[in-house]
């Protein structure tokens, strides 16, 4: 299971107090095409109904892009979000956020996968940068314009990362499921592992090493080996 949390606060500043909202995100079918059963808490408001994102390409994109559909499921029973409300000087805002992703073993005992920072640098209302740390796919940032009469911090983190991954503050498009191009060599079917695109090839990398940690590394793996991690890993 995957976990966003968000706190009131810079990442240094995280504690139990602080925290404003969780997502919890959870294998509903697990396939290379995922459905992901979604539930979000929020402070002073509880846990709102959840939701499931639907055939979403697993090891194939931002682990952050998979929490804004998550969270604009639930927020909005919706694939897209609505548009953004015209930003004024009486608008409800946040001078720092953080958010972290972990992923949550049967022992929830969390593993830290991504995290981030949005602040507001000066003293105009509504004017963020954001800062989005993650474990493969690196280092995105993003500025952008932000209000509403009343602050959610989710809603915040959800725009933040449109900005971050797309630009403006709506989704972009889903990401398409990475497959190699395969081709048979002396009666197998094989691919190169150079030709995979992040996050799946480090995730293929590291899948194989958990599996077999004293094997040699292949350079032209097995097709079916990519198909058992799309499906396990």
């Amino acid at each position: 299971m995957l976990r966003l949390t968000i706190h009131a606060g810079l990442l240094a500043e995280r504690n139990d107090a602080n925290h404003v909202a969780v997502l919890d995100i959870a294998y509903q079918k697990r396939a290379a095409l995922a459905d992901y059963l979604v539930a979000l808490s929020l402070r002073h408001q509880g846990e709102l109904e959840p939701a499931v994102v639907a055939n979403y390409p697993r090891w194939s994109g931002s682990l952050w892009d998979l929490c804004a559909r998550g969270l604009t499921r639930v927020l909005y029973k919706s694939d897209l979000p609505p548009p953004i409300a015209r930003v004024d000087r009486r608008c409800a805002y946040a001078t720092k956020l953080c958010a972290t992703i972990q992923r949550i073993g049967a022992d929830e005992r969390g593993v830290q996968l991504a995290s981030a920072e949005i602040v507001q640098p000066g003293r105009i209302r509504g004017q963020y940068q954001a800062v989005f740390q993650e474990d493969i796919l690196g280092t995105r940032k993003a500025e952008f314009t932000y209000g509403c009469k009343f602050l959610n911090p989710a809603d915040l983190v959800l725009r933040a990362i449109c900005f971050a991954l797309f630009g403006d503050g709506q989704l972009g498009k889903r990401p398409k499921l990475v497959l190699p191009a395969s081709t048979v060599i002396e009666g197998k079917e094989v691919f190169d592992i150079e030709g995979l695109e992040e996050p799946a090839r480090t995730g293929f990398i590291r899948h194989r090493a958990s599996v077999a940690p004293l094997a040699k590394p292949e350079p032209l793996p097995l097709a079916q080996d990519y198909v058992d991690f799309l499906m396990r890993g």
